[in-house]
């Protein structure tokens, strides 16, 4: 993710193109928390986001750490009593419903279309592509 954090883009600013309306109503639609205790769709969200922004290597070990760390709570108004395992991230991922976060991707992509010129989408690559040309592509 060195590349991203070459942008001039904050965690905030980026939050405020997801609206937590969107999470709150997609929750209910998708029940993805319909088991979850701790680890709800949104919460699980912000932390793969904030994961993927903050760590070059992305993994369960440093998600709990992210998860657990008092910044990261304080950044997204968690409980800081509030703490979490590997293995719960584990068993989060392996059962939550992608079309939760399908969805988030369609409404943030919608607003920043709405937000940027076609110009300023292609010099900072904001462009869509075809998940399955990106996994043709890695193969």
């Amino acid at each position: 993710m060195a590349i991203f954090k070459s942008h001039n883009v904050t965690v905030k600013q980026l939050l405020g193109f997801i609206p937590e309306a969107l999470l709150s109503n997609l929750s209910l639609n998708t029940r993805i928390d319909h088991y979850a205790k701790v680890l709800q769709g949104n919460k699980l969200f912000y932390l793969l986001l904030y994961g993927i922004l903050d760590n070059d290597r992305l993994s369960q070990r440093t998600l709990e750490d992210t998860f657990n760390d008092s910044v990261f709570k304080m950044l997204f108004n968690l409980d800081e009593s509030e703490t979490i395992r590997r293995s719960s991230i584990s068993e989060r991922l392996s059962k939550v419903d992608p079309d939760y976060f399908k969805q988030i991707y369609d409404c943030i992509y919608e607003q920043f279309s709405r937000a940027y010129t076609s110009t300023e989408r292609k010099k900072n690559n904001l462009i869509r592509v075809d998940s399955s040309m990106v996994s043709e592509s890695v193969w």
